[in-house]
């Protein structure tokens, strides 16, 4: 029995539009929206301008806790890392910023995946990890 016309239409067009919702959601993994974690001392906010494979710059953004008074930040740096695949990215030195945020230049990706992102906060008494968990697109 042949289905009418108007019918395959309609399931044509709900596909179309499932094909574009799709493409839409991988567009915006791939892209950089912000992601915050705590640690004891801090909240840190991770921003990615590309999660595809090769070298991007990531910006971090480190709040006091409410009730917490850690001392200065001496330093921040980044390692990524692919635990599945044993893969560690070279540790990237972030440097500080005049509004307080600090830049990560050369954030390495060398492949797709899942990868964890360790975002190291060094003080002079003590270092608090950021661990943030990511999927790199090819």
């Amino acid at each position: 029995m042949n289905r009418p016309v108007p019918d395959q239409k309609r399931r044509r067009s709900a596909l179309g539009a499932l094909l574009i919702v799709a493409l839409l959601l991988l567009a915006g993994c791939a892209a950089g929206g912000p992601l915050t974690t705590q640690t004891l001392s801090y909240q840190v906010t991770l921003t990615l301008d590309e999660r595809r494979v090769g070298e991007h710059p990531a910006m971090i953004t480190i709040e006091r806790r409410e009730g917490k008074q850690p001392g200065p930040i001496e330093s921040v740096s980044i390692v990524p890392m692919m635990r599945q695949h044993g893969m560690v990215s070279p540790e990237v030195i972030a440097q500080p910023l005049p509004d307080g945020r600090y830049q990560a230049d050369g954030l390495l990706f060398s492949m797709d995946g899942d990868w964890q992102i360790e975002v190291y906060i060094d003080r002079s008494d003590a270092r608090e990890i950021a661990v943030f968990e990511i999927r790199v697109w090819p």
